[in-house]
């Protein structure tokens, strides 16, 4: 490594202006790192990925057209091109699919003495079955981040044994959506448009698959009272994934049928700003996540930044946090929701107490890449 620059590869699965939450969190994590002066930053990604603004200081390769052994064969021949120091894969992301690629791209790249660094943005390894695809990812040595505290705690018992002696390094992630300052002018336009003729505003904000809960929603809030606005895309005309067109069509029956038919609005999908204002403005955000998400979830960071009240749910803590303006309840527990919902609704903490700071998220990144490189792990890409 050039000790004046370290070069960092990024490969995710998805890449502004694709649609994802941990393309939109790696996006802001290139270009916090691209700021620095002691870094040069590329982003591997799909064929669909964006190209970068100038001022973000940041390489865009938009070179992967399926994640097919063809694509490994691009990405190894960008490596010994591009010459990075370290290679950090985002896992995982919607852009990989089912495919096999990802799952086996950080031993290859291992077995190449590439130093390669990983961030889990899921707990994958809660269940026997479901942590088995991933499998090959938590075998192999070397660096792995985690969003999630806890994290190996969460593991099923035979999954912490296999990666007992691994290093899992918690950095907690932020909004990827901005900080937003309403006018009680401005609110009232906001609510008016979504809330009409009720007295809430109720919000739900992320990704629509089947283990955000979002269906329950329907269940917790109050029709005579609330209004709903689901910030997502629910494209049930879109057969390519089974399970997730199977859901957004059962959610879309679901809101569009009494009680809930105009009731409910739903968004599709938004620039960051706008869907800032709609949770600044909404009396709480819900998310039932089906296995606990917890506070450490982007979803609900961007509306604590916001000052709204969260309702979420999770495994790690229970009960309401005045702080933060977060309920923690237990998955499944649709009673003590509805409790939180109807006790705590409308409360703000308009300190802002969430976390923007993405400089502080790629000093914790650049400490870690440089712990990695300084244990004498060298690279032979391109030699």
């Amino acid at each position: 490594m050039n000790h004046l620059t370290m070069r960092i590869l990024l490969i995710t699965g998805s890449f502004p202006p694709m649609r994802c939450g941990v393309g939109d969190y790696t996006a802001c994590l290139a270009k916090a790192l691209g700021k620095r002066k002691d870094t040069r930053v590329g982003v591997l990604s799909d064929e669909a990925a964006g190209l970068a603004h100038p001022e973000d200081n940041i390489e865009i390769f938009p070179i992967i057209r399926g994640w097919t052994i063809l694509d490994a064969v691009r990405i190894f021949q960008k490596l010994r091109d591009w010459r990075p120091d370290v290679v950090h894969i985002q896992f995982h992301t919607q852009g990989y699919g089912r495919h096999i690629l990802p799952r086996l791209l950080p031993s290859m790249l291992w077995l190449l003495k590439v130093p390669v660094i990983q961030t889990w943005h899921e707990c994958f390894y809660r269940q026997l079955g479901r942590g088995l695809p991933a499998l090959p990812n938590l075998m192999i040595p070397g660096s792995v981040i985690v969003v999630m505290p806890n994290y190996r705690d969460m593991m099923h018992p035979w999954y912490r044994w296999i990666a007992r002696r691994k290093q899992l390094s918690f950095i907690p992630n932020v909004s990827s959506i901005p900080k937003v300052q309403l006018t009680e002018r401005e609110r009232a336009v906001i609510r008016a448009k979504y809330a009409p003729g009720t007295d809430h505003l109720i919000a739900f904000f992320g990704f629509a698959s089947p283990g955000k809960g979002i269906e329950a929603i329907c269940d917790i809030a109050d029709p005579k009272v609330s209004s709903l606005v689901l910030i997502c895309d629910l494209t049930s005309a879109d057969p390519t994934h089974k399970t997730f067109h199977m859901y957004h069509k059962q959610l879309l029956d679901r809101v569009n049928a009494k009680p809930w038919i105009g009731r409910a609005t739903v968004t599709g999908f938004l620039p960051p700003d706008e869907v800032g204002r709609i949770l600044a403005a909404s009396d709480a955000a819900v998310f039932p996540f089906r296995d606990g998400g917890g506070i450490w979830n982007t979803s609900t960071k961007a509306a604590t930044l916001q000052g709204t009240f969260v309702l979420v749910t999770g495994l790690e803590q229970h009960g309401y946090d005045p702080e933060e303006n977060i309920y923690c309840a237990l998955p499944g527990d649709l009673a003590d929701m509805r409790r939180a919902l109807s006790l705590y609704m409308g409360r703000r903490n308009d300190a802002g107490l969430g976390n923007t700071d993405w400089g502080s998220v790629a000093e914790a990144h650049f400490r870690h890449y440089s712990g990695v490189l300084n244990q004498g792990t060298t690279s032979n890409v391109g030699n």
